[in-house]
């Protein structure tokens, strides 16, 4: 399974979107005046932000983090996709607090696993798998400082 690298992302002069930055210190192109400009500021990779970024993957069949990031930021084919902005959460914990406050706000339990009793389920392991590998990735990146 691959995992995309931490993003780097910058704050859109003009939109003020999410925009990946390109090695060369311009933001990448995204439908705006503000493509190839340089970003109003950088922006924190935040497990939301990182997240987001394996949303589009191709792999996601096989790749459980993207699979999930595509259940987080890209709903149904009717609605928009979601970035960072758009999700209540920023942390793998909020992640996983909010899937529980969803369950109790549809089935007024926040059981995820009717059937056996149990609390979590496949898509609590993902957020604790994809926290994991966040987490290794922060900690690379403070070590190479």
């Amino acid at each position: 399974m691959t995992h995309y690298p931490l993003p780097t992302l910058g704050l859109c002069p003009v939109c003020e979107g999410e925009i990946r930055i390109r090695k060369a210190g311009t933001l990448y192109f995204h439908d705006c005046a503000g493509e190839g400009r340089e970003p109003a500021t950088r922006l924190e990779p935040t497990f939301a932000r990182w997240l987001w970024t394996h949303a589009a993957r191709r792999d996601w069949r096989d790749n459980r983090i993207a699979y999930l990031a595509g259940a987080m930021f890209r709903g149904c084919t009717r609605s928009p996709n979601r970035t960072p902005l758009d999700v209540p959460w920023t942390t793998a914990d909020e992640l996983h607090d909010h899937l529980h406050e969803r369950q109790a706000a549809r089935t007024g339990s926040e059981i995820r696993q009717p059937y056996n009793g149990g609390r979590c389920d496949w898509m609590c392991r993902d957020v604790e798998t994809a926290a994991a590998q966040y987490a290794q990735l922060v900690e690379q990146r403070e070590a190479a400082r």
